[in-house]
């Protein structure tokens, strides 16, 4: 067995793995890691003691593993460049090249720099990509856990997501990125990903109670919505990648995951946080 990122050996793995969103991933070869990288991979969730399935494997590569004579597919700056080609997600950046397979689980990343960018960037991309696929969704939202559920909050830039999770007195997953990982019932899982803020503590996850949709008013407002305003409202805060047959999954799953989960859509002002009145109406349900 190999050394595992606090160096300890961890049966029955040669090579570092870890959860993302809830999707297991491994990284190979694990020497190729630099310091900046084994720092923010120690940010994610351990695989467990007994990892269940086949893991995304993502492999250090030397080169470059696609190349093309389109200067506008290396960006001098950010952001990253992608296009979908042949059931892969192919993605340049100034200091990174990368070949991601959503259906096959594999990545290859070649890095031109030392700093922990590249490797963060696929590992975010990968994930967004495989969780329709198997069942899973990933969410531009706060993860709160509310008496031991999950609930995520979601909406347009300043509806008031990192706000709104600065104010929680309950464990929270993550203020911009988490997701909601298959299961019976759904649940709500940390990403590893933050905006804006750091919560204490290392919440992996709870079954998903409730999805609400932010928005900004003068008081505290809290109304169910419709199946079709519901999947509408939910599409707008799912990053998955550009490419039809990933979108076209994730509608699905989205459509399946209102029917099992309420929507709502909730008004708030600062000067008053929601949350004891959330918790009640979660405890009615």
């Amino acid at each position: 067995p190999g050394p595992g990122r606090d160096g300890r050996a961890h049966p029955e793995l040669d090579r570092l793995m870890f959860r993302a969103g809830g999707v297991l991933f491994d990284v190979e070869p694990e020497e190729a890691l630099t310091d900046a990288e084994r720092l923010a991979l120690a940010r994610l969730d351990d695989p467990g003691p007994e990892p269940a399935g086949a893991p995304f494997r993502i492999e250090l590569v030397p080169e470059p593993p696609w190349t093309s004579d389109d200067a506008s597919l290396f960006p001098r700056w950010e952001p990253a460049v992608q296009r979908w080609s042949e059931g892969r997600l192919l993605s340049s950046h100034r200091s990174f090249t990368a070949e991601i397979d959503p259906g096959g689980a594999w990545a290859r990343l070649h890095r031109r720099e030392e700093r922990a960018y590249p490797l963060e960037a696929v590992i975010r991309t990968a994930m967004m990509a495989r969780l329709p696929l198997v069942g899973g969704l990933p969410l531009h939202a706060a993860g709160v856990i509310v008496d031991s559920r999950g609930v995520a909050f979601f909406g347009p830039s300043g509806a008031g997501k990192t706000t709104l999770a600065a104010t929680s007195p309950h464990p929270v997953l993550s203020d911009e990125l988490v997701a909601i990982a298959p299961g019976d019932p759904l649940s709500l899982v940390r990403s590893g990903f933050w905006g804006e803020g750091r919560g204490p503590g290392r919440p992996s996850g709870a079954p998903l109670a409730a999805l609400v949709a932010l928005d900004r008013g003068p008081a505290f407002t809290l109304t169910r919505l419709g199946a079709v305003d519901a999947v509408r409202s939910l599409v707008g805060s799912l990053p998955v990648p550009l490419a039809a047959p990933l979108w076209s999954r994730a509608l699905e799953v989205a459509a399946g995951a209102t029917t099992r989960v309420p929507v709502y859509r909730m008004t708030w002002t600062p000067s008053e946080p929601p949350w004891a009145r959330l918790a009640e109406t979660l405890r009615r349900r």
